[in-house]
C-alpha cells in the first residue's frame, strides 16, 4: 500500500513532465491579456473563497459539543447585520470579477486594430467540407488547412 501512495505522485509527475504549451502559456498580445483576466479574476476569487473555508473550519471549531464557551441560542431568528453581510461580499464578487471581465473584453474588440508598427497581412478564411481555405488576396496565394503568417506581422 505504501509503495502505491508513493508511486502515485512519481507516475502523475512523469505524465505530466512534457506538457509546456497550454492556456497558461499564452502566444501573443492577445493571449496574453486573456490571462491576465483568467489571473485577476482567480484571484478575486480566491480573496473571498480562502477566507470563508478559514471562517468555516473557525466556526465548526468554535461550535464543537466540548466548547463549554459557545453559546447556544435556540430563538435565533433574524440578523440584518448578519444578513447584510452573507449577501454582500458575494455581490462585490460577482461585480468586481464582472467588471474585470468586461473591461478586459472590452480592450480586447476585434474590431479594434491590435497596435503595431508593421502593416497587417490580409486573409480571407473561408470553410469548406472537413477544411479551411487561406486566401491572401495582397500576395496572390492560397493554401488548405495551413495559415502561414509571416512574423511581425499582424
Amino acid at each position: 500500500m505504501r509503495i502505491c501512495l508513493l508511486a502515485l505522485p512519481l507516475i502523475g509527475a512523469l505524465l505530466l513532465g512534457g506538457c509546456t504549451e497550454g492556456v497558461l502559456d499564452p502566444k501573443g498580445p492577445i493571449a496574453f491579456a486573456e490571462l491576465q483576466i483568467l489571473i485577476n479574476a482567480t484571484g478575486i476569487m480566491l480573496a473571498i473563497v480562502i477566507p470563508v473555508v478559514i471562517a468555516t473550519l473557525g466556526v465548526a471549531f468554535w461550535f464543537r459539543a466540548s466548547n463549554d464557551h459557545a453559546r447556544y441560542r435556540p430563538d435565533f431568528v433574524y440578523s440584518g447585520r448578519l444578513e447584510m453581510l452573507v449577501w454582500s461580499i458575494p455581490l462585490m464578487t460577482i461585480l468586481l470579477t464582472g467588471t474585470v471581465a468586461w473591461i478586459g473584453a472590452y480592450d480586447l474588440d476585434p474590431p479594434k486594430p491590435i497596435a503595431s508598427s508593421t502593416k497587417p497581412i490580409k486573409v480571407q478564411a473561408i470553410s469548406l467540407d472537413w477544411k479551411w481555405l487561406f486566401i491572401y488576396p495582397e500576395l496572390g496565394v492560397a493554401s488548405v488547412n495551413h495559415l502561414a503568417i509571416p512574423v511581425a506581422r499582424q
